[in-house]
Protein backbone atom coordinates (compact mmCIF):
# COMPACT_ATOMS: atom_id res chain seq x y z
CA UNK A 1 0.00 0.00 0.00
CA UNK A 2 2.83 2.36 0.95
CA UNK A 3 4.58 1.51 -2.30
CA UNK A 4 1.42 2.23 -4.31
CA UNK A 5 0.96 5.62 -2.58
CA UNK A 6 4.63 6.41 -3.21
CA UNK A 7 4.25 5.57 -6.92
CA UNK A 8 1.11 7.70 -7.20
CA UNK A 9 2.93 10.54 -5.40
CA UNK A 10 5.82 10.26 -7.82
CA UNK A 11 3.50 10.26 -10.86
CA UNK A 12 1.63 13.33 -9.58
CA UNK A 13 4.98 15.06 -8.96
CA UNK A 14 6.16 14.29 -12.51
CA UNK A 15 2.87 15.52 -14.02
CA UNK A 16 2.96 18.75 -12.01
CA UNK A 17 6.55 19.43 -12.97
CA UNK A 18 5.75 18.77 -16.61
CA UNK A 19 2.69 21.01 -16.61
CA UNK A 20 4.37 23.94 -14.86
CA UNK A 21 6.40 24.87 -17.94
CA UNK A 22 3.16 25.89 -19.70
CA UNK A 23 2.65 28.76 -17.27
CA UNK A 24 4.40 32.04 -16.48
CA UNK A 25 7.64 32.19 -14.54
CA UNK A 26 6.07 32.99 -11.15
CA UNK A 27 3.29 30.36 -11.55
CA UNK A 28 5.98 27.89 -12.59
CA UNK A 29 7.90 28.51 -9.38
CA UNK A 30 4.72 28.26 -7.28
CA UNK A 31 3.85 24.87 -8.78
CA UNK A 32 7.41 23.65 -8.18
CA UNK A 33 7.38 24.65 -4.50
CA UNK A 34 3.84 23.26 -3.98
CA UNK A 35 4.75 19.93 -5.58
CA UNK A 36 7.92 19.66 -3.45
CA UNK A 37 5.87 20.41 -0.29
CA UNK A 38 3.29 17.78 -1.30
CA UNK A 39 6.01 15.26 -2.05
CA UNK A 40 7.71 15.85 1.30
CA UNK A 41 4.43 15.66 3.27
CA UNK A 42 3.29 12.41 1.68
CA UNK A 43 6.69 10.79 2.09
CA UNK A 44 6.79 11.94 5.72
CA UNK A 45 3.47 10.20 6.33
CA UNK A 46 4.67 7.06 4.52
CA UNK A 47 8.11 6.74 6.12
CA UNK A 48 7.55 8.38 9.50
CA UNK A 49 7.18 11.92 10.79
CA UNK A 50 10.72 11.94 12.12
CA UNK A 51 11.97 11.96 8.50
CA UNK A 52 10.68 15.55 8.17
CA UNK A 53 13.92 16.85 9.71
CA UNK A 54 15.96 15.97 6.64
CA UNK A 55 13.13 16.03 4.05
CA UNK A 56 12.72 19.73 4.75
CA UNK A 57 16.06 20.21 3.02
CA UNK A 58 14.37 19.30 -0.28
CA UNK A 59 11.83 22.13 0.18
CA UNK A 60 14.61 24.55 1.16
CA UNK A 61 16.54 23.53 -1.94
CA UNK A 62 13.58 24.28 -4.21
CA UNK A 63 12.69 27.62 -2.57
CA UNK A 64 16.31 28.78 -2.55
CA UNK A 65 16.79 27.90 -6.23
CA UNK A 66 13.49 29.63 -7.08
CA UNK A 67 13.79 32.78 -4.94
CA UNK A 68 17.48 32.86 -4.00
CA UNK A 69 18.61 33.34 -0.37
CA UNK A 70 15.57 35.40 0.66
CA UNK A 71 13.20 32.64 -0.41
CA UNK A 72 15.31 30.04 1.39
CA UNK A 73 15.40 32.01 4.69
CA UNK A 74 11.64 32.67 4.59
CA UNK A 75 10.97 28.96 3.92
CA UNK A 76 13.32 28.03 6.78
CA UNK A 77 11.40 30.21 9.25
CA UNK A 78 7.98 29.00 8.00
CA UNK A 79 8.97 25.32 8.29
CA UNK A 80 11.17 25.51 11.37
CA UNK A 81 8.69 27.28 13.73
CA UNK A 82 5.82 24.71 13.56
CA UNK A 83 8.28 21.80 13.74
CA UNK A 84 9.93 23.31 16.84
CA UNK A 85 6.68 24.00 18.74
CA UNK A 86 5.21 20.62 17.78
CA UNK A 87 8.21 18.93 19.44
CA UNK A 88 9.45 17.48 16.21
CA UNK A 89 12.79 19.22 16.80
CA UNK A 90 14.51 18.28 20.10
CA UNK A 91 15.20 21.41 22.15
CA UNK A 92 18.84 20.46 22.74
CA UNK A 93 19.37 20.32 18.95
CA UNK A 94 17.18 23.28 18.03
CA UNK A 95 19.91 25.91 17.53
CA UNK A 96 22.19 23.49 15.71
CA UNK A 97 19.42 22.35 13.36
CA UNK A 98 18.40 25.98 12.68
CA UNK A 99 22.02 26.88 11.87
CA UNK A 100 22.24 23.79 9.69
CA UNK A 101 19.15 24.82 7.73
CA UNK A 102 20.51 28.36 7.36
CA UNK A 103 23.92 27.08 6.27
CA UNK A 104 22.27 24.78 3.74
CA UNK A 105 20.33 27.73 2.30
CA UNK A 106 23.49 29.84 2.04
CA UNK A 107 25.49 27.05 0.36
CA UNK A 108 22.60 26.22 -1.98
CA UNK A 109 22.24 29.90 -2.87
CA UNK A 110 25.97 30.19 -3.60
CA UNK A 111 25.90 27.12 -5.84
CA UNK A 112 22.67 28.24 -7.50
CA UNK A 113 24.03 31.75 -8.13
CA UNK A 114 27.22 30.35 -9.60
CA UNK A 115 25.27 28.03 -11.91
CA UNK A 116 22.87 30.84 -12.87
CA UNK A 117 25.74 33.18 -13.75
CA UNK A 118 27.45 30.41 -15.68
CA UNK A 119 24.25 29.72 -17.62
CA UNK A 120 23.74 33.42 -18.30
CA UNK A 121 27.33 33.69 -19.48
CA UNK A 122 26.83 30.67 -21.75
CA UNK A 123 23.55 32.14 -23.07
CA UNK A 124 25.30 35.46 -23.69
CA UNK A 125 28.09 33.77 -25.62
CA UNK A 126 25.55 31.72 -27.57
CA UNK A 127 23.71 34.93 -28.50
CA UNK A 128 26.99 36.55 -29.50
CA UNK A 129 27.97 33.55 -31.61
CA UNK A 130 24.51 33.51 -33.20
CA UNK A 131 24.72 37.23 -34.01
CA UNK A 132 28.24 36.87 -35.38
CA UNK A 133 27.14 33.90 -37.46
CA UNK A 134 24.10 35.85 -38.68
CA UNK A 135 26.20 38.92 -39.48
CA UNK A 136 28.74 36.81 -41.36
CA UNK A 137 25.89 35.21 -43.29
CA UNK A 138 24.47 38.65 -44.11
CA UNK A 139 27.92 39.94 -45.10
CA UNK A 140 28.42 36.93 -47.37
CA UNK A 141 25.03 37.30 -49.08
CA UNK A 142 25.43 41.04 -49.47
CA UNK A 143 29.01 40.69 -50.76
CA UNK A 144 27.86 38.26 -53.44
CA UNK A 145 24.99 40.58 -54.34
CA UNK A 146 27.24 43.65 -54.50
CA UNK A 147 29.64 41.83 -56.80
CA UNK A 148 26.81 40.95 -59.17
CA UNK A 149 26.16 44.51 -60.38
CA UNK A 150 27.81 47.80 -61.30
CA UNK A 151 24.52 49.68 -61.25
CA UNK A 152 24.63 52.27 -58.45
CA UNK A 153 20.85 52.20 -57.82
CA UNK A 154 20.98 48.41 -57.43
CA UNK A 155 24.00 48.66 -55.11
CA UNK A 156 22.22 51.13 -52.85
CA UNK A 157 19.12 48.92 -52.74
CA UNK A 158 21.16 45.86 -51.77
CA UNK A 159 22.97 47.76 -49.03
CA UNK A 160 19.88 49.33 -47.46
CA UNK A 161 17.90 46.08 -47.72
CA UNK A 162 20.59 44.21 -45.79
CA UNK A 163 20.31 46.79 -43.01
CA UNK A 164 16.52 46.93 -42.75
CA UNK A 165 15.49 43.32 -43.51
CA UNK A 166 14.49 41.16 -40.55
CA UNK A 167 16.78 38.43 -41.85
CA UNK A 168 19.48 41.08 -42.22
CA UNK A 169 20.55 43.49 -39.49
CA UNK A 170 16.95 44.33 -38.68
CA UNK A 171 16.84 48.11 -38.27
CA UNK A 172 13.48 49.72 -39.01
CA UNK A 173 14.68 52.30 -41.55
CA UNK A 174 17.80 53.33 -43.48
CA UNK A 175 18.37 56.46 -45.58
CA UNK A 176 21.44 57.08 -47.73
CA UNK A 177 22.94 60.38 -48.87
CA UNK A 178 25.80 60.61 -51.37
CA UNK A 179 28.31 63.44 -51.65
CA UNK A 180 28.28 65.65 -54.70
CA UNK A 181 31.63 65.63 -56.44
CA UNK A 182 34.21 67.87 -54.80
CA UNK A 183 31.68 69.61 -52.55
CA UNK A 184 30.44 69.59 -48.96
CA UNK A 185 26.86 68.84 -50.04
CA UNK A 186 25.18 65.48 -49.48
CA UNK A 187 22.01 64.71 -51.45
CA UNK A 188 19.41 62.05 -50.71
CA UNK A 189 19.56 59.02 -52.98
CA UNK A 190 17.51 56.18 -51.50
CA UNK A 191 15.54 55.26 -48.40
CA UNK A 192 14.09 51.90 -47.35
CA UNK A 193 11.59 51.69 -44.53
CA UNK A 194 8.37 53.30 -43.37
CA UNK A 195 7.61 56.98 -43.23
CA UNK A 196 5.29 56.37 -40.27
CA UNK A 197 4.77 53.69 -37.60
CA UNK A 198 1.57 52.52 -39.32
CA UNK A 199 3.42 51.95 -42.59
CA UNK A 200 6.08 50.00 -40.70
CA UNK A 201 3.53 47.63 -39.17
CA UNK A 202 1.98 47.03 -42.59
CA UNK A 203 5.41 46.22 -44.09
CA UNK A 204 6.21 43.80 -41.25
CA UNK A 205 2.88 42.01 -41.71
CA UNK A 206 3.62 41.62 -45.42
CA UNK A 207 7.14 40.26 -44.81
CA UNK A 208 5.87 37.83 -42.15
CA UNK A 209 2.93 36.66 -44.23
CA UNK A 210 5.06 35.99 -47.32
CA UNK A 211 8.04 34.64 -45.34
CA UNK A 212 10.50 36.66 -47.41
CA UNK A 213 14.16 36.13 -46.64
CA UNK A 214 17.08 38.51 -47.23
CA UNK A 215 17.86 37.06 -50.67
CA UNK A 216 14.22 37.52 -51.71
CA UNK A 217 14.12 41.13 -50.50
CA UNK A 218 17.37 41.96 -52.33
CA UNK A 219 15.84 40.74 -55.58
CA UNK A 220 12.68 42.81 -55.05
CA UNK A 221 14.21 46.21 -55.88
CA UNK A 222 11.26 47.48 -57.93
CA UNK A 223 8.74 46.50 -55.21
CA UNK A 224 10.84 48.16 -52.49
CA UNK A 225 11.04 51.39 -54.49
CA UNK A 226 7.26 51.39 -55.05
CA UNK A 227 6.48 50.56 -51.40
CA UNK A 228 8.70 53.36 -50.17
CA UNK A 229 7.71 55.80 -52.92
CA UNK A 230 6.52 58.48 -50.50
CA UNK A 231 9.69 58.22 -48.41
CA UNK A 232 11.95 58.37 -51.46
CA UNK A 233 10.22 61.44 -52.84
CA UNK A 234 11.16 63.23 -49.62
CA UNK A 235 14.66 61.71 -49.53
CA UNK A 236 15.54 62.83 -53.06
CA UNK A 237 14.37 66.37 -52.34
CA UNK A 238 16.49 66.58 -49.17
CA UNK A 239 20.13 67.67 -48.99
CA UNK A 240 22.45 69.15 -46.37
CA UNK A 241 25.83 70.85 -46.19
CA UNK A 242 28.79 69.93 -44.00
CA UNK A 243 30.97 73.01 -44.50
CA UNK A 244 30.37 74.41 -40.99
CA UNK A 245 33.10 73.45 -38.53
CA UNK A 246 30.72 73.83 -35.57
CA UNK A 247 28.07 71.51 -37.05
CA UNK A 248 27.74 68.07 -35.44
CA UNK A 249 27.17 66.47 -38.85
CA UNK A 250 30.34 68.16 -40.15
CA UNK A 251 32.35 66.72 -37.26
CA UNK A 252 30.97 63.24 -37.91
CA UNK A 253 31.96 63.48 -41.58
CA UNK A 254 35.39 64.74 -40.57
CA UNK A 255 35.92 62.00 -37.94
CA UNK A 256 34.76 59.27 -40.37
CA UNK A 257 33.40 57.31 -37.40
CA UNK A 258 29.83 56.16 -36.62
CA UNK A 259 27.97 58.32 -34.13
CA UNK A 260 24.70 57.73 -32.28
CA UNK A 261 22.66 60.88 -31.71
CA UNK A 262 20.31 60.48 -28.77
CA UNK A 263 16.83 62.00 -28.79
CA UNK A 264 17.92 64.88 -26.54
CA UNK A 265 21.17 65.61 -28.41
CA UNK A 266 21.83 67.77 -31.47
CA UNK A 267 19.01 70.18 -30.65
CA UNK A 268 21.28 73.14 -31.49
CA UNK A 269 22.38 71.66 -34.83
CA UNK A 270 20.26 72.92 -37.73
CA UNK A 271 21.04 69.93 -39.96
CA UNK A 272 20.17 67.36 -37.29
CA UNK A 273 16.97 69.20 -36.41
CA UNK A 274 15.98 69.40 -40.08
CA UNK A 275 16.56 65.64 -40.48
CA UNK A 276 14.49 64.90 -37.36
CA UNK A 277 11.59 67.08 -38.48
CA UNK A 278 11.61 65.78 -42.06
CA UNK A 279 11.82 62.07 -41.26
CA UNK A 280 10.21 62.00 -37.76
CA UNK A 281 13.39 60.70 -36.14
CA UNK A 282 14.29 60.66 -32.46
CA UNK A 283 17.37 58.53 -31.71
CA UNK A 284 19.38 57.96 -34.89
CA UNK A 285 22.77 56.63 -35.90
CA UNK A 286 24.96 58.37 -38.48
CA UNK A 287 27.44 56.11 -40.30
CA UNK A 288 29.88 57.68 -42.81
CA UNK A 289 30.61 55.62 -45.93
CA UNK A 290 34.37 55.83 -46.27
CA UNK A 291 36.44 54.68 -49.24
CA UNK A 292 40.16 55.33 -49.61
CA UNK A 293 40.07 57.72 -46.65
CA UNK A 294 37.29 59.88 -48.14
CA UNK A 295 33.69 60.14 -46.96
CA UNK A 296 31.54 59.59 -50.05
CA UNK A 297 28.20 59.12 -48.32
CA UNK A 298 26.21 59.28 -45.09
CA UNK A 299 23.88 56.55 -43.82
CA UNK A 300 21.12 57.36 -41.33
CA UNK A 301 19.38 54.54 -39.43
CA UNK A 302 16.68 54.55 -36.81
CA UNK A 303 13.98 52.35 -35.27
CA UNK A 304 10.86 54.36 -35.95
CA UNK A 305 8.46 51.44 -35.32
CA UNK A 306 9.68 49.31 -32.39
CA UNK A 307 11.69 52.12 -30.75
CA UNK A 308 14.48 49.69 -29.88
CA UNK A 309 17.53 51.65 -28.67
CA UNK A 310 20.48 51.62 -31.07
CA UNK A 311 23.78 50.57 -29.47
CA UNK A 312 27.31 50.97 -30.74
CA UNK A 313 27.73 47.20 -30.91
CA UNK A 314 24.76 47.17 -33.33
CA UNK A 315 26.33 49.94 -35.41
CA UNK A 316 29.65 48.06 -35.51
CA UNK A 317 27.91 45.33 -37.52
CA UNK A 318 27.07 47.89 -40.23
CA UNK A 319 30.60 49.27 -40.64
CA UNK A 320 32.00 46.33 -42.73
CA UNK A 321 28.97 46.52 -45.02
CA UNK A 322 29.27 50.30 -45.27
CA UNK A 323 32.96 50.08 -46.18
CA UNK A 324 32.35 47.40 -48.79
CA UNK A 325 29.42 49.33 -50.23
CA UNK A 326 31.45 52.56 -50.38
CA UNK A 327 34.10 50.79 -52.44
CA UNK A 328 31.44 49.22 -54.67
CA UNK A 329 29.84 52.64 -55.24
CA UNK A 330 33.20 54.13 -56.22
CA UNK A 331 33.87 51.24 -58.60
CA UNK A 332 30.40 51.61 -60.11
CA UNK A 333 30.88 55.36 -60.50
CA UNK A 334 34.25 54.77 -62.17
CA UNK A 335 32.66 52.20 -64.49
CA UNK A 336 29.86 54.63 -65.33
CA UNK A 337 32.37 57.40 -65.93
CA UNK A 338 34.41 55.13 -68.20
CA UNK A 339 31.29 54.23 -70.15
CA UNK A 340 30.42 57.91 -70.50
CA UNK A 341 33.93 58.65 -71.72
CA UNK A 342 33.49 55.93 -74.35
CA UNK A 343 30.29 57.52 -75.70
CA UNK A 344 30.77 61.20 -74.83
CA UNK A 345 32.93 63.81 -76.49
CA UNK A 346 35.61 64.95 -74.07
CA UNK A 347 35.47 68.60 -75.08
CA UNK A 348 31.77 69.40 -75.44
CA UNK A 349 30.17 66.66 -73.36
CA UNK A 350 27.94 65.71 -76.29
CA UNK A 351 27.57 62.14 -77.52
CA UNK A 352 30.25 61.02 -79.97
CA UNK A 353 30.16 59.15 -83.27
CA UNK A 354 30.52 55.79 -81.51
CA UNK A 355 27.29 56.42 -79.61
CA UNK A 356 25.54 57.63 -82.76
CA UNK A 357 26.53 54.47 -84.64
CA UNK A 358 25.22 52.41 -81.70
CA UNK A 359 21.92 54.30 -81.50
CA UNK A 360 21.01 54.43 -85.20
CA UNK A 361 19.84 50.78 -85.45
CA UNK A 362 17.66 51.26 -82.33
CA UNK A 363 16.17 54.45 -83.73
CA UNK A 364 15.52 52.69 -87.03
CA UNK A 365 13.80 49.80 -85.26
CA UNK A 366 11.66 52.21 -83.25
CA UNK A 367 10.70 54.14 -86.40
CA UNK A 368 9.74 50.92 -88.18
CA UNK A 369 7.62 49.71 -85.25
CA UNK A 370 5.68 52.99 -85.10
CA UNK A 371 5.91 53.81 -88.82
CA UNK A 372 7.15 57.29 -87.95
CA UNK A 373 9.94 59.30 -89.63
CA UNK A 374 13.49 59.78 -88.38
CA UNK A 375 15.20 62.99 -89.42
CA UNK A 376 18.82 64.10 -89.19
CA UNK A 377 20.69 67.39 -89.31
CA UNK A 378 24.38 67.66 -90.10
CA UNK A 379 25.88 70.96 -88.90
CA UNK A 380 29.19 72.37 -90.09
CA UNK A 381 30.61 75.67 -88.76
CA UNK A 382 31.50 78.03 -91.62
CA UNK A 383 35.10 79.23 -92.09
CA UNK A 384 36.11 77.49 -88.85
CA UNK A 385 39.61 76.61 -90.09
CA UNK A 386 40.20 80.34 -90.69
CA UNK A 387 38.95 81.00 -87.13
CA UNK A 388 41.43 78.52 -85.65
CA UNK A 389 44.28 79.88 -87.77
CA UNK A 390 43.48 83.41 -86.57
CA UNK A 391 42.75 82.82 -82.88
CA UNK A 392 44.30 79.45 -82.10
CA UNK A 393 42.76 76.15 -81.05
CA UNK A 394 42.15 77.14 -77.40
CA UNK A 395 39.66 79.84 -78.37
CA UNK A 396 38.40 77.53 -81.10
CA UNK A 397 37.63 74.90 -78.46
CA UNK A 398 35.74 77.49 -76.42
CA UNK A 399 33.63 78.32 -79.47
CA UNK A 400 32.87 74.60 -79.99
CA UNK A 401 31.74 74.31 -76.36
CA UNK A 402 29.44 77.33 -76.67
CA UNK A 403 28.15 76.10 -80.02
CA UNK A 404 27.22 72.73 -78.51
CA UNK A 405 25.35 74.54 -75.71
CA UNK A 406 23.43 76.64 -78.22
CA UNK A 407 22.36 73.57 -80.20
CA UNK A 408 21.43 71.60 -77.06
CA UNK A 409 19.25 74.45 -75.83
CA UNK A 410 17.16 74.39 -79.01
CA UNK A 411 16.49 70.69 -79.61
CA UNK A 412 13.97 68.64 -77.63
CA UNK A 413 14.86 66.34 -74.76
CA UNK A 414 14.41 63.15 -76.80
CA UNK A 415 16.59 64.45 -79.67
CA UNK A 416 20.19 63.28 -79.81
CA UNK A 417 23.05 65.73 -80.41
CA UNK A 418 26.44 64.27 -81.35
CA UNK A 419 29.80 65.71 -82.22
CA UNK A 420 30.72 63.95 -85.44
CA UNK A 421 34.27 65.24 -85.51
CA UNK A 422 36.10 68.59 -85.67
CA UNK A 423 33.54 71.32 -86.27
CA UNK A 424 30.92 68.89 -87.62
CA UNK A 425 27.88 67.90 -85.54
CA UNK A 426 24.85 65.63 -86.04
CA UNK A 427 21.36 66.01 -84.58
CA UNK A 428 19.03 62.97 -84.77
CA UNK A 429 15.34 63.88 -84.57
CA UNK A 430 13.05 60.89 -83.87
CA UNK A 431 9.38 61.16 -84.91
CA UNK A 432 10.01 64.39 -86.85
CA UNK A 433 9.53 64.74 -90.59
CA UNK A 434 11.69 66.79 -92.95
CA UNK A 435 9.70 70.01 -92.56
CA UNK A 436 9.99 69.81 -88.78
CA UNK A 437 13.73 69.14 -89.12
CA UNK A 438 14.09 72.22 -91.35
CA UNK A 439 12.39 74.37 -88.71
CA UNK A 440 14.80 73.09 -86.03
CA UNK A 441 17.73 73.76 -88.36
CA UNK A 442 16.57 77.31 -89.05
CA UNK A 443 16.30 78.01 -85.33
CA UNK A 444 19.89 76.79 -84.88
CA UNK A 445 21.14 78.91 -87.81
CA UNK A 446 19.50 82.02 -86.34
CA UNK A 447 20.72 81.33 -82.79
CA UNK A 448 24.32 80.78 -83.96
CA UNK A 449 24.23 83.88 -86.16
CA UNK A 450 23.26 86.09 -83.21
CA UNK A 451 25.25 84.41 -80.43
CA UNK A 452 28.18 86.52 -79.08
CA UNK A 453 30.96 83.99 -79.73
CA UNK A 454 34.43 85.22 -78.72
CA UNK A 455 36.50 86.25 -81.76
CA UNK A 456 33.49 86.34 -84.11
CA UNK A 457 34.42 89.80 -85.36
CA UNK A 458 37.28 88.27 -87.39
CA UNK A 459 34.84 86.11 -89.36
CA UNK A 460 33.15 87.20 -92.60
CA UNK A 461 30.43 89.79 -91.88
CA UNK A 462 31.67 89.84 -88.27
CA UNK A 463 29.72 86.80 -87.16
CA UNK A 464 30.07 83.04 -86.78
CA UNK A 465 27.64 81.02 -88.91
CA UNK A 466 26.71 77.39 -89.55
CA UNK A 467 25.60 75.46 -92.61
CA UNK A 468 23.09 72.64 -92.08
CA UNK A 469 21.98 69.72 -94.23
CA UNK A 470 18.64 68.11 -93.39
CA UNK A 471 17.37 64.65 -94.41
CA UNK A 472 14.63 62.25 -93.37
CA UNK A 473 14.24 58.47 -93.31
CA UNK A 474 10.72 57.13 -93.54
CA UNK A 475 10.06 53.37 -93.26
CA UNK A 476 8.92 52.00 -96.62
CA UNK A 477 10.15 54.89 -98.78
CA UNK A 478 11.91 54.13 -102.05
CA UNK A 479 14.66 55.84 -104.05
CA UNK A 480 14.30 59.14 -105.82
CA UNK A 481 15.65 62.61 -106.30
CA UNK A 482 14.47 66.15 -106.47
CA UNK A 483 14.91 69.72 -105.46
CA UNK A 484 16.90 70.60 -108.58
CA UNK A 485 19.47 67.84 -108.08
CA UNK A 486 20.35 65.05 -110.46
CA UNK A 487 19.13 61.57 -109.48
CA UNK A 488 22.56 60.45 -108.38
CA UNK A 489 22.94 63.38 -105.98
CA UNK A 490 20.60 61.96 -103.34
CA UNK A 491 20.29 58.28 -102.53
CA UNK A 492 16.97 56.58 -101.90
CA UNK A 493 16.06 56.35 -98.26
CA UNK A 494 15.37 52.64 -98.07
CA UNK A 495 18.61 52.27 -96.08
CA UNK A 496 19.22 53.99 -92.74
CA UNK A 497 22.75 54.79 -93.92
CA UNK A 498 21.26 56.93 -96.68
CA UNK A 499 19.87 59.26 -94.01
CA UNK A 500 23.32 60.55 -93.01
CA UNK A 501 24.66 60.34 -96.54
CA UNK A 502 21.86 62.55 -97.83
CA UNK A 503 22.24 65.01 -94.94
CA UNK A 504 25.97 65.14 -95.60
CA UNK A 505 25.44 65.90 -99.29
CA UNK A 506 22.88 68.54 -98.32
CA UNK A 507 25.30 70.36 -96.03
CA UNK A 508 27.83 70.56 -98.88
CA UNK A 509 25.12 72.01 -101.11
CA UNK A 510 24.34 74.57 -98.35
CA UNK A 511 28.03 75.53 -98.39
CA UNK A 512 28.02 75.90 -102.19
CA UNK A 513 24.95 78.13 -102.08
CA UNK A 514 26.51 80.65 -99.71
CA UNK A 515 26.60 79.04 -96.27
CA UNK A 516 24.65 80.23 -93.19
CA UNK A 517 21.51 78.30 -94.18
CA UNK A 518 19.62 74.98 -93.99
CA UNK A 519 19.45 72.87 -97.12
CA UNK A 520 16.99 69.93 -97.24
CA UNK A 521 17.79 66.69 -99.05
CA UNK A 522 14.44 66.03 -100.74
CA UNK A 523 13.78 62.88 -102.74
CA UNK A 524 10.95 62.10 -105.13
CA UNK A 525 7.61 62.14 -103.38
CA UNK A 526 8.63 64.73 -100.77
CA UNK A 527 6.63 67.92 -100.47
CA UNK A 528 8.72 70.99 -101.32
Amino acid sequence: MHILIGIINLIVLILLNTARFAFSKNVNKGILISSSLLFTTINGILFGIHHYLWMVLFILLVTTVSYMVVGGIVATIILYVPMYFSGLIPSEWAILILLGYAGFVVITNAISSFMLKSNLRIDDWQKRFYLQSKNLHVLREVSLALQSTLNIEKLLHIFLTSITAGYGLGFNRAILFLQKEESATFTGKLGIGPLTVEQGLTIWESVTENKWRLKDLIQMQEKAVNDDHELNQIVRDFSFHTDSETSLMSRIVSMKEPFIIEANNGTDDQTIQSIRETFSMEQLAVIPLVSRGKTIGILLIDNIVNRNPIKYEDVDNIVPLATQTAMAIENAALYEQTNKMAIKDGLTGLYNKRFMDRMLPHLQESAMSTNEPLSALILDLDFFKRFNDTHGHLLGNEVLIQFSEVVSSIVQKEDIVCRFGGEEFVVLLPKQDLNEAILVGEKIVEAVRTHPFPGRESQPNGKLTVSIGAAVWQPGDGAGSGCGLSEEDFDGVGSINALLENADKAVYRAKELGKDQVYPARVRGDKK
